[in-house]
């Protein structure tokens, strides 16, 4: 059974549908400030089968997705106190990110919002720093749009001919991938 094969088969279909943007905005907003899953994940897929549509589709994931990030401050400035919600971040990556704001300001929300760092960790601090909400809310579109449009870009103008190799290969990709996140899981718990 190809467990990979099957899973990256029914994102392309599913991609293909009409209420997948509107799962890809939601992904966007929850990300932000709660969920670990990234928006990447049906924003290749749907920037690749919704060609017509790639920049709408990659400006509305940014702006859901910096919504998003304000509710995530919001968190952070009224109500990280609480001790439920202060398990949404792990004690030691908060205070690392707290290190980083010092360290290098706004422009951090810029790098968060850019790369794989947990997204939610920065809009959280950013929130219960109280850092200005004009350049917050400027700095986290910056880096978002420059993610998302990117993702969107390349699987709109690359994306079926890579994923017609990947396609292949990607069972084998899969149980790699699973085999390195076991490797560092054991590294971090044993």
């Amino acid at each position: 059974m190809k467990i990979f094969t099957t899973t990256y088969e029914y994102i392309l279909n599913f991609s293909n549908k009409e209420k997948a943007t509107k799962y890809l905005y939601s992904l966007s907003f929850i990300e932000s400030f709660i969920f670990p899953i990234p928006p990447d994940v049906l924003l290749a897929p749907i920037a690749l089968t919704k060609k017509h549509s790639w920049l709408k589709i990659a400006f509305n994931t940014t702006v859901f997705s910096v919504l998003g990030g304000l509710v995530g401050y919001i968190i952070g400035l009224y109500l990280y106190e609480l001790s439920f919600l202060n398990k949404i971040i792990d004690e030691k990556v908060f205070l690392e990110v707290k290190k980083l704001f010092n360290e290098h300001g706004i422009i951090i929300i810029i790098i968060a919002g850019f790369t794989p760092l947990p997204f939610k960790a920065f809009t959280i601090t950013a929130g219960y720093m109280s850092l200005s909400i004009l350049p917050f809310l400027l700095a986290s579109f910056i880096g978002r749009a420059l993610r998302f449009f990117l993702v969107a870009g390349l699987f709109h103008y690359f994306g079926i001919k890579v994923a017609n190799k990947i396609k292949n290969y990607f069972e084998y990709l899969g149980w790699i991938i699973i085999l390195i996140l076991i490797y560092f899981i054991y590294l971090k718990f044993f």
